[in-house]
């Protein structure tokens, strides 16, 4: 792709953060990986710089270097898997026999001057492929629309990553979980309270000597409190009470109304249970490596996208090539049908002539659902790319003009699967679940101890007969009092907490199963990926061949025809429809390249660079 698109969404990013190494097993797999074939590479080290893809004609070996996390390693020589084909033919040459239906006209054209250059033996032959021309082009038009629209492949991508529907609702989740990971660190906010009691309190004393007074009373107390990452709670605070007690006016009574102004400190940490930075800030960093798991989804979902669009691209491709092919296979059976009608007279018997019609309604049937088949994958392009200029609703003719791309590729299978295994989100995101499961195991083990919690809270005190004089004396720092307290609890058989961890234990080791699940799926992907691409271009080579043999069987036949009769007319149209059918096959293939690269390229996890898109970070928008 020529062109770079930037994509932007709502806490979107690539950015690829330190992780701690999960297990010796992603080692070993990258070891085993390198350290093959190493024996045969050192003879013949030539110390040129790595590519992943290279043409054929690049024929020095090259050399694979370790990466960065294993500079210890040798280097060695790639393990290139390179099409078996001992010739290949002329991208030209295949692409010429499978055409694009806009360019019907030209190929037609060219079609028919190089036959009438053949110099064949009849002109029936050539006024046969006029005529054939003639009614390909009706059918030809069956496909064309009131709009057509070209599109290049890169225009497509580009529209879909602005308005496919599952990437921008994808895009959500990231941001989502930013939101979950501020959440997660208000915890340790600072709280202002404040609270305001009004009350009245008229009880029977315990004597009849003692009889209880009557207490009107209100309490105002405001402060702040902040829970620290060691799991301290500080809380300071300030108050006063008013208490008013209906009494005897000769009864003593130091204070009545009485206001008490309290100021007051007060520190609490657990020294086990809960005690510690790692525990406290466990949900923070759950919470962190959470968005970077969605990122990640993001990515894939991105990546996934972006395939189909590719595919959906070059199955419209192929089936607009089908409808070409097609277009003129059905005009011949039209022909042929006329003219063994046009012996009926003569040499043409009734039966020759309705078979010969019902080989040309049985063609124009394939012919028929090869157009739906277009509108089909124009259908399924649309609703990827979901873009408002190419509504479901709208009858728009969307005409590929990206060549199909055959020409020959070589593969380091080695480097493939190395460059899957660093770049595949799937693993990044089962590396994030180890963590992810570490961090709550350390948490669930914290648990499991006793619970011991030291406080101390230290108060200054001023007691007056009204609130500013209470105020003063307060302040002035006259009476003041501390108290530290301790408490210790253990649970007896702590049987739920001791669960919590083994589930926890258990999780953690799951997701480490899951990881080597992932990587061999990863390579598996890749190895199929690679399997897929090499058959697919090595069988283009000896489908062409097949077309070629095909066309000159076709005219071989044409130029020994002595007599032309029923029977020749129905084995001449045979020969066509194989023709024909050899064609399709061959679109199929090419087709199926083009896809079988763009799936390693997913399989490998680089389908964005490949195709040059970003996905920038929400606070990099313009």
């Amino acid at each position: 792709m020529a062109a770079a698109f930037g994509l932007t969404g709502a806490a979107l990013t690539a950015q690829e953060a330190n992780q701690a190494d999960p297990g010796p097993s992603i080692d070993a797999y990258r070891d085993r990986m390198m350290k093959e074939a190493q024996a045969d590479a050192d003879a013949r080290r030539s110390g040129r710089v790595p590519q992943t893809h290279r043409w054929l004609s690049d024929s020095a070996a090259a050399i694979v270097v370790p990466v960065a996390q294993q500079s210890s390693l040798p280097q060695r020589e790639s393990l290139l898997t390179q099409p078996g084909a001992a010739s290949q033919p002329a991208p030209a040459e295949v692409l010429a026999e499978i055409p694009e239906p806009a360019d019907s006209e030209q190929v037609f054209a060219e079609r028919l001057d190089r036959l009438v250059r053949s110099a064949p033996r009849e002109m029936r032959i050539v006024n046969n492929y006029k005529r054939v021309i003639e009614k390909a082009r009706t059918y030809v038009q069956r496909v064309r629309r009131t709009q057509p629209i070209r599109l290049s492949l890169a225009e497509c991508i580009q529209r879909t990553l602005a308005n496919n529907y599952s990437i921008r609702v994808e895009a959500f989740t990231p941001a989502i979980s930013q939101t979950q990971l501020v959440q997660a660190e208000a915890a340790f906010d600072s709280v202002f309270f404040l609270d305001a009691t009004s009350s009245r309190t008229d009880q029977k004393g315990a004597t009849i000597d003692l009889e209880q007074p009557q207490v009107d009373g209100r309490t105002y107390s405001g402060g702040i409190r902040k829970l620290l990452p060691t799991g301290m709670t500080v809380e300071t605070s300030l108050g006063q009470t008013f208490s008013k007690a209906k009494v005897d006016e000769k009864q003593n009574t130091a204070y009545n109304p009485a206001y008490d102004t309290t100021f007051a400190v007060q520190f609490s940490q657990p020294l086990l249970r809960g005690f510690g930075l790692d525990y406290n800030r466990a949900p923070i960093n759950v919470r962190k490596l959470d968005v970077r798991i969605n990122k990640e989804q993001f990515l894939i979902q991105v990546r996934d996208r972006l395939f189909d669009v590719e595919r959906a691209y070059w199955q419209l491709s192929q089936s607009r090539r089908l409808v070409m092919i097609l277009a003129e296979t059905t005009a011949q059976n039209a022909v042929t049908y006329e003219n063994t009608e046009a012996r009926s007279a003569n040499d043409a018997s009734p039966i020759e002539v309705n078979n010969s019609l019902s080989r040309w309604r049985q063609a124009e049937v394939e012919f028929a659902r090869a157009v739906k088949t277009v509108k089909d994958a124009e259908d399924v392009l649309k609703n990827l790319m979901n873009d408002p200029d190419f509504l479901l609703s709208q009858d728009v003719e969307i005409v590929t003009t990206e060549t199909p791309f055959v020409a020959p590729m070589a593969i380091d299978q080695f480097a493939e699967v190395r460059s899957a295994i660093d770049e595949r989100s799937e693993i990044r995101q089962a590396k994030l679940a180890i963590e992810q499961g570490r961090i709550n195991t350390a948490r669930a083990k914290n648990e499991t101890m006793p619970r011991l919690d030291v406080s101390f809270r230290y108060e200054v005190q001023g007691l007056r007969g009204s609130a500013d004089s209470s105020f003063d004396l307060m302040t002035a720092n006259r009476y003041n009092s501390y108290a530290v307290q301790a408490i210790l609890e253990i649970p007896i058989g702590n049987r739920q907490r001791m669960a919590s961890l083994r589930e926890a234990e258990l999780r953690e080791q799951q997701s480490i199963e899951r990881l080597r699940q992932v990587m061999d799926g990863v390579v598996q992907d890749v190895n199929n990926a690679v399997r897929e691409l090499n058959f697919n271009y090595e069988s283009i080579p000896t489908q062409h061949n097949s077309v070629t043999t095909a066309d000159l069987s076709l005219r071989a036949f044409q130029e020994r025809i002595d007599r032309v009769d029923p029977n020749t007319l129905q084995t001449e149209l045979s020969q066509i429809e194989n023709l024909g059918n050899t064609r399709a096959r061959l679109a199929q293939l090419v087709v199926d390249y083009n896809i079988a690269i763009s799936n390693l390229e997913r399989a490998k996890g680089t389908l964005l660079r490949y195709n040059n898109v970003v996905i920038a970070d929400e606070k990099h928008r313009p």
